[in-house]
């Protein structure tokens, strides 16, 4: 009996395998890859914009003035200003003037939050 040899044929289909499932096995780890990416850049952004934000307070103790440093940072790393939430709290003394004063300055965007402590 003799055999088709079509059928039994595989020319060239590995590299065709190969294209197809690669693709198809690449794409979801590629999405996870710039979704982690993403997340470290939002992260490595919260920490300098916290630690240099208390900095700035620390050197000139005004709100005002810590809100336009935070707003420009948040524009350096490419991020809106809107989305962040921050807050700072000075103990035991409120206005941050005193010495011994310790100044908190909590930065968050989302599930992702930075925090930095400086004493006067």
């Amino acid at each position: 009996m003799k055999q088709s040899t079509e059928l039994s044929c595989d020319r060239g289909s590995a590299i065709v395998d190969f294209i197809g499932f690669g693709l198809l096995l690449q794409i979801p780890v590629l999405v996870f890859a710039t979704f982690a990416l993403s997340m470290q850049h939002q992260q490595f952004a919260l920490e300098a914009i916290s630690r240099h934000g208390i900095r700035a307070h620390v050197l000139i103790p005004d709100k005002a003035n810590t809100a336009r440093v935070i707003s420009e940072l948040a524009m350096d790393f490419g991020l809106k200003q809107s989305d962040l939430v921050w807050n700072l709290s000075c103990n035991p003394d409120p206005k941050c003037v005193e010495p011994g004063a310790i100044a908190r300055l909590q930065v968050k965007l989302g599930g992702l939050s930075a925090e930095a402590l400086q004493g006067f």
